[in-house]
Protein backbone atom coordinates (compact mmCIF):
# COMPACT_ATOMS: atom_id res chain seq x y z
CA UNK A 1 0.00 0.00 0.00
CA UNK A 2 1.13 3.54 -0.68
CA UNK A 3 2.14 5.70 2.26
CA UNK A 4 3.31 8.79 0.38
CA UNK A 5 4.99 10.04 -2.79
CA UNK A 6 7.76 12.59 -3.19
CA UNK A 7 7.84 15.13 -6.02
CA UNK A 8 11.12 16.90 -6.98
CA UNK A 9 11.40 20.69 -6.99
CA UNK A 10 13.79 23.66 -7.72
CA UNK A 11 14.21 27.59 -7.81
CA UNK A 12 16.27 30.59 -6.33
CA UNK A 13 16.54 34.07 -4.67
CA UNK A 14 19.11 35.65 -2.35
CA UNK A 15 18.10 36.08 1.29
CA UNK A 16 19.36 39.41 2.56
CA UNK A 17 20.18 39.48 6.24
CA UNK A 18 21.82 42.27 8.22
CA UNK A 19 19.73 43.91 10.91
CA UNK A 20 20.25 46.98 13.03
CA UNK A 21 21.48 46.60 16.58
CA UNK A 22 18.65 45.69 18.96
CA UNK A 23 16.25 45.37 16.03
CA UNK A 24 12.66 44.64 17.01
CA UNK A 25 11.89 41.48 15.05
CA UNK A 26 8.14 41.92 14.82
CA UNK A 27 7.11 38.64 13.18
CA UNK A 28 3.45 37.82 12.74
CA UNK A 29 3.51 35.42 15.68
CA UNK A 30 5.88 36.93 18.21
CA UNK A 31 6.73 40.61 17.90
CA UNK A 32 9.66 39.73 20.17
CA UNK A 33 12.65 42.05 20.38
CA UNK A 34 15.89 40.07 20.43
CA UNK A 35 18.72 42.10 21.98
CA UNK A 36 22.23 41.11 20.93
CA UNK A 37 25.50 42.95 21.19
CA UNK A 38 26.40 42.62 17.52
CA UNK A 39 24.96 42.95 14.05
CA UNK A 40 26.96 40.07 12.56
CA UNK A 41 27.63 36.56 13.78
CA UNK A 42 31.38 36.03 13.95
CA UNK A 43 31.58 32.35 14.91
CA UNK A 44 30.21 29.05 13.68
CA UNK A 45 26.78 28.18 15.05
CA UNK A 46 25.83 24.67 16.08
CA UNK A 47 22.29 23.44 15.32
CA UNK A 48 20.77 20.38 16.95
CA UNK A 49 17.62 18.46 16.02
CA UNK A 50 15.90 15.18 16.81
CA UNK A 51 17.01 12.10 14.85
CA UNK A 52 13.86 11.61 12.73
CA UNK A 53 14.21 12.54 9.07
CA UNK A 54 11.75 15.45 9.14
CA UNK A 55 13.53 17.08 12.08
CA UNK A 56 16.86 16.59 10.34
CA UNK A 57 15.49 18.14 7.13
CA UNK A 58 14.33 21.17 9.14
CA UNK A 59 17.75 21.43 10.72
CA UNK A 60 19.46 21.36 7.33
CA UNK A 61 17.04 23.98 6.00
CA UNK A 62 17.88 26.40 8.82
CA UNK A 63 21.60 25.65 8.42
CA UNK A 64 21.46 26.34 4.68
CA UNK A 65 19.55 29.59 4.99
CA UNK A 66 22.09 30.76 7.57
CA UNK A 67 24.90 29.87 5.18
CA UNK A 68 23.17 31.81 2.40
CA UNK A 69 23.12 34.83 4.73
CA UNK A 70 26.86 34.47 5.30
CA UNK A 71 26.57 32.79 8.71
CA UNK A 72 28.65 29.66 9.23
CA UNK A 73 26.64 26.83 10.80
CA UNK A 74 26.70 23.05 11.12
CA UNK A 75 24.45 20.32 12.47
CA UNK A 76 25.35 18.55 15.70
CA UNK A 77 24.68 14.83 16.10
CA UNK A 78 20.93 14.20 16.62
CA UNK A 79 19.65 14.53 20.18
CA UNK A 80 16.55 13.17 21.91
CA UNK A 81 15.99 16.57 23.55
CA UNK A 82 17.43 19.37 21.38
CA UNK A 83 16.03 22.11 23.63
CA UNK A 84 17.97 20.74 26.59
CA UNK A 85 21.13 20.80 24.45
CA UNK A 86 20.70 24.52 23.80
CA UNK A 87 19.86 25.31 27.41
CA UNK A 88 22.93 23.38 28.54
CA UNK A 89 25.18 25.41 26.23
CA UNK A 90 26.02 22.49 23.95
CA UNK A 91 24.27 23.99 20.89
CA UNK A 92 23.19 27.40 19.61
CA UNK A 93 19.90 26.64 17.85
CA UNK A 94 17.11 24.09 18.09
CA UNK A 95 13.73 24.07 16.40
CA UNK A 96 11.01 22.58 18.60
CA UNK A 97 7.30 22.53 19.32
CA UNK A 98 5.80 25.55 21.05
CA UNK A 99 4.34 23.64 24.01
CA UNK A 100 7.59 21.75 24.57
CA UNK A 101 9.48 25.04 24.54
CA UNK A 102 7.03 26.72 26.91
CA UNK A 103 7.31 23.85 29.37
CA UNK A 104 11.12 23.85 29.26
CA UNK A 105 11.70 27.61 29.33
CA UNK A 106 9.01 28.26 31.94
CA UNK A 107 11.12 26.32 34.44
CA UNK A 108 14.14 28.62 34.06
CA UNK A 109 14.71 31.10 36.90
CA UNK A 110 13.65 34.61 35.92
CA UNK A 111 12.17 33.54 32.58
CA UNK A 112 8.65 34.76 33.38
CA UNK A 113 8.41 37.98 31.42
CA UNK A 114 4.70 38.60 30.76
CA UNK A 115 3.44 42.11 31.33
CA UNK A 116 1.41 40.97 34.34
CA UNK A 117 4.41 39.16 35.80
CA UNK A 118 3.10 35.68 35.09
CA UNK A 119 3.09 33.19 32.27
CA UNK A 120 1.55 29.89 33.18
CA UNK A 121 3.15 26.78 31.72
CA UNK A 122 1.01 24.05 30.19
CA UNK A 123 1.38 20.45 31.10
CA UNK A 124 4.05 19.16 28.75
CA UNK A 125 3.58 17.66 25.31
CA UNK A 126 1.33 14.69 24.65
CA UNK A 127 1.87 14.19 20.91
CA UNK A 128 2.61 11.03 18.97
CA UNK A 129 5.98 10.31 17.41
CA UNK A 130 8.05 13.41 16.74
CA UNK A 131 8.59 16.63 18.65
CA UNK A 132 6.50 15.70 21.69
CA UNK A 133 7.95 12.22 22.24
CA UNK A 134 9.33 13.13 25.65
CA UNK A 135 6.13 14.76 26.84
CA UNK A 136 4.29 13.82 30.00
CA UNK A 137 0.71 14.85 29.29
CA UNK A 138 -1.59 16.90 27.06
CA UNK A 139 -1.80 20.61 27.55
CA UNK A 140 -4.97 22.54 28.27
CA UNK A 141 -3.99 25.72 26.42
CA UNK A 142 -4.91 26.44 22.82
CA UNK A 143 -2.24 27.14 20.20
CA UNK A 144 -2.62 30.93 20.28
CA UNK A 145 -2.33 31.05 24.06
CA UNK A 146 0.74 28.81 24.06
CA UNK A 147 2.43 31.02 21.46
CA UNK A 148 1.56 34.21 23.33
CA UNK A 149 2.85 32.90 26.64
CA UNK A 150 5.96 31.46 25.02
CA UNK A 151 6.92 34.79 23.49
CA UNK A 152 6.25 36.59 26.77
CA UNK A 153 9.05 34.62 28.45
CA UNK A 154 12.41 36.32 28.88
CA UNK A 155 14.94 33.54 29.46
CA UNK A 156 18.33 35.09 30.24
CA UNK A 157 20.88 34.21 27.58
CA UNK A 158 18.31 32.73 25.19
CA UNK A 159 15.68 33.98 22.76
CA UNK A 160 12.55 32.50 21.22
CA UNK A 161 12.39 33.52 17.57
CA UNK A 162 9.34 33.79 15.33
CA UNK A 163 6.91 30.88 15.42
CA UNK A 164 6.06 29.34 12.04
CA UNK A 165 2.53 28.56 10.92
CA UNK A 166 3.53 24.92 10.54
CA UNK A 167 2.64 22.51 13.36
CA UNK A 168 3.81 19.10 14.52
CA UNK A 169 0.86 18.70 16.87
CA UNK A 170 -0.52 15.23 17.52
CA UNK A 171 -3.73 14.00 15.93
CA UNK A 172 -5.84 10.88 15.42
CA UNK A 173 -6.52 9.38 11.99
CA UNK A 174 -8.72 6.62 10.58
CA UNK A 175 -9.15 5.25 7.06
CA UNK A 176 -12.01 6.52 4.93
CA UNK A 177 -13.51 3.02 5.11
CA UNK A 178 -13.46 2.97 8.91
CA UNK A 179 -14.88 6.48 9.05
CA UNK A 180 -17.76 5.51 6.76
CA UNK A 181 -18.43 2.17 8.42
CA UNK A 182 -18.42 3.54 11.95
CA UNK A 183 -19.82 6.97 11.04
CA UNK A 184 -16.77 8.37 12.79
CA UNK A 185 -15.70 11.94 12.08
CA UNK A 186 -15.27 13.59 15.49
CA UNK A 187 -13.73 12.53 18.80
CA UNK A 188 -17.14 13.13 20.39
CA UNK A 189 -18.31 9.99 18.57
CA UNK A 190 -15.54 7.82 20.01
CA UNK A 191 -17.18 7.01 23.34
CA UNK A 192 -19.67 4.47 22.01
CA UNK A 193 -17.26 3.11 19.39
CA UNK A 194 -14.04 2.70 21.40
CA UNK A 195 -14.91 -0.70 22.93
CA UNK A 196 -14.56 -2.23 19.45
CA UNK A 197 -11.65 -0.13 18.14
CA UNK A 198 -7.94 -0.87 18.49
CA UNK A 199 -5.71 2.21 18.79
CA UNK A 200 -2.10 2.50 17.66
CA UNK A 201 -0.13 4.86 19.91
CA UNK A 202 3.61 5.35 20.36
CA UNK A 203 5.13 4.37 23.67
CA UNK A 204 6.02 7.99 24.47
CA UNK A 205 2.48 9.24 23.83
CA UNK A 206 0.58 6.39 25.46
CA UNK A 207 0.92 7.55 29.07
CA UNK A 208 -0.70 10.90 28.30
CA UNK A 209 -3.05 10.08 25.44
CA UNK A 210 -4.91 7.14 26.98
CA UNK A 211 -6.01 9.19 30.04
CA UNK A 212 -6.88 12.12 27.75
CA UNK A 213 -9.10 9.85 25.65
CA UNK A 214 -10.91 8.76 28.80
CA UNK A 215 -11.45 12.24 30.23
CA UNK A 216 -12.02 14.26 27.05
CA UNK A 217 -13.70 11.71 24.76
CA UNK A 218 -15.16 9.14 27.21
CA UNK A 219 -13.13 6.58 25.27
CA UNK A 220 -11.68 3.33 26.56
CA UNK A 221 -10.18 1.53 23.56
CA UNK A 222 -10.71 -2.17 22.97
CA UNK A 223 -6.92 -2.40 23.04
CA UNK A 224 -3.87 -0.24 22.48
CA UNK A 225 -1.05 -1.41 20.22
CA UNK A 226 2.24 0.18 21.19
CA UNK A 227 3.87 1.57 18.04
CA UNK A 228 7.54 2.18 17.52
CA UNK A 229 8.49 5.77 16.76
CA UNK A 230 9.07 4.81 13.13
CA UNK A 231 5.62 3.19 12.86
CA UNK A 232 3.95 6.21 14.44
CA UNK A 233 5.68 8.56 12.00
CA UNK A 234 4.17 6.59 9.11
CA UNK A 235 0.60 5.39 8.57
CA UNK A 236 1.04 1.70 7.77
CA UNK A 237 -0.56 0.50 11.04
CA UNK A 238 -3.87 2.16 10.21
CA UNK A 239 -3.94 1.63 6.43
CA UNK A 240 -3.18 -2.07 6.91
CA UNK A 241 -6.01 -2.27 9.49
CA UNK A 242 -3.61 -3.52 12.16
CA UNK A 243 -5.27 -0.73 14.17
CA UNK A 244 -8.42 1.22 13.41
CA UNK A 245 -7.32 4.53 14.97
CA UNK A 246 -3.73 5.80 14.89
CA UNK A 247 -2.07 8.62 16.75
CA UNK A 248 0.42 10.52 14.58
CA UNK A 249 1.33 14.15 13.92
CA UNK A 250 -0.06 16.76 11.56
CA UNK A 251 3.01 16.96 9.31
CA UNK A 252 2.67 13.28 8.35
CA UNK A 253 2.32 13.35 4.54
CA UNK A 254 0.89 9.84 4.68
CA UNK A 255 -2.38 11.38 5.89
CA UNK A 256 -3.32 13.23 2.66
CA UNK A 257 -1.45 10.79 0.43
CA UNK A 258 -3.65 7.92 1.68
CA UNK A 259 -6.86 9.97 2.01
CA UNK A 260 -7.01 9.33 5.75
CA UNK A 261 -9.63 11.07 7.85
CA UNK A 262 -8.33 13.32 10.62
CA UNK A 263 -10.81 13.17 13.48
CA UNK A 264 -12.28 16.58 14.21
CA UNK A 265 -11.18 18.15 17.51
CA UNK A 266 -8.47 15.51 17.97
CA UNK A 267 -6.11 18.40 18.62
CA UNK A 268 -7.73 18.96 22.01
CA UNK A 269 -6.11 15.70 23.15
CA UNK A 270 -2.60 17.00 22.43
CA UNK A 271 -0.49 19.99 23.40
CA UNK A 272 -0.06 22.44 20.46
CA UNK A 273 3.37 22.13 18.84
CA UNK A 274 3.91 25.01 16.41
CA UNK A 275 7.43 24.99 14.96
CA UNK A 276 9.54 27.54 16.85
CA UNK A 277 13.31 28.20 16.92
CA UNK A 278 15.20 28.70 20.19
CA UNK A 279 18.65 30.32 20.12
CA UNK A 280 21.34 31.29 22.54
CA UNK A 281 22.05 35.03 22.37
CA UNK A 282 25.76 34.45 23.08
CA UNK A 283 27.57 35.58 19.96
CA UNK A 284 24.54 35.30 17.68
CA UNK A 285 24.15 38.38 15.52
CA UNK A 286 21.16 40.02 13.92
CA UNK A 287 22.15 38.53 10.54
CA UNK A 288 21.49 35.03 11.89
CA UNK A 289 18.27 36.07 13.59
CA UNK A 290 16.90 37.63 10.40
CA UNK A 291 17.75 34.53 8.36
CA UNK A 292 16.10 32.19 10.86
CA UNK A 293 12.96 34.32 11.02
CA UNK A 294 12.85 34.51 7.22
CA UNK A 295 12.62 30.73 6.99
CA UNK A 296 10.05 30.50 9.78
CA UNK A 297 7.85 33.06 8.02
CA UNK A 298 7.90 30.91 4.87
CA UNK A 299 7.24 27.60 6.62
CA UNK A 300 3.54 26.77 6.24
CA UNK A 301 1.81 23.48 7.03
CA UNK A 302 1.92 22.38 3.40
CA UNK A 303 5.69 22.99 3.38
CA UNK A 304 6.21 20.77 6.41
CA UNK A 305 4.06 18.11 4.76
CA UNK A 306 6.19 18.41 1.64
CA UNK A 307 9.43 18.04 3.59
CA UNK A 308 8.01 14.98 5.33
CA UNK A 309 6.95 13.53 1.97
CA UNK A 310 10.40 14.11 0.51
CA UNK A 311 12.19 12.21 3.28
CA UNK A 312 9.67 9.36 3.61
CA UNK A 313 9.00 6.15 1.74
CA UNK A 314 10.99 4.02 -0.67
CA UNK A 315 12.19 6.94 -2.80
CA UNK A 316 13.12 9.16 0.13
CA UNK A 317 15.78 11.81 -0.31
CA UNK A 318 18.53 12.38 2.22
CA UNK A 319 17.53 15.10 4.68
CA UNK A 320 20.13 17.57 3.39
CA UNK A 321 18.99 17.10 -0.22
CA UNK A 322 15.31 17.51 0.69
CA UNK A 323 16.10 20.73 2.57
CA UNK A 324 18.14 22.11 -0.34
CA UNK A 325 15.42 21.30 -2.88
CA UNK A 326 12.71 22.85 -0.72
CA UNK A 327 14.68 26.05 -0.07
CA UNK A 328 15.40 26.43 -3.77
CA UNK A 329 11.77 25.80 -4.69
CA UNK A 330 10.68 28.51 -2.22
CA UNK A 331 13.31 30.89 -3.61
CA UNK A 332 14.72 31.36 -0.11
CA UNK A 333 18.37 30.94 -1.08
CA UNK A 334 20.62 31.94 -3.96
CA UNK A 335 20.64 29.81 -7.07
CA UNK A 336 23.70 27.49 -7.04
Amino acid sequence: MMENNRPRRAGGLRVLGLGALLLALAGCTSGTEVPTSQAQTERELLLVQRPDATSQALGHAYKDILADAGVSARLAPPAADPVAEVLAGRADLAVAGSSDLLAALGKLPGAQGAADGSASTPTEGGGAAGPSDAADGPGDLDAATVTKQLHALKPAGFAVLDTAEAERTGTLVVTAATSAREKLLDIDQLGALCPRLEFGISRAARASLVPALATKASCTPKSVAELTDEQARGVMPVISDAVQVQATTLENAGIPDNALVVLQRAGTLFAPQAVTPLITTDGVGQDAIKAINKLSAALKQEDLLELNRMVSGRDALEAHKAAADWLADKSLVSAP
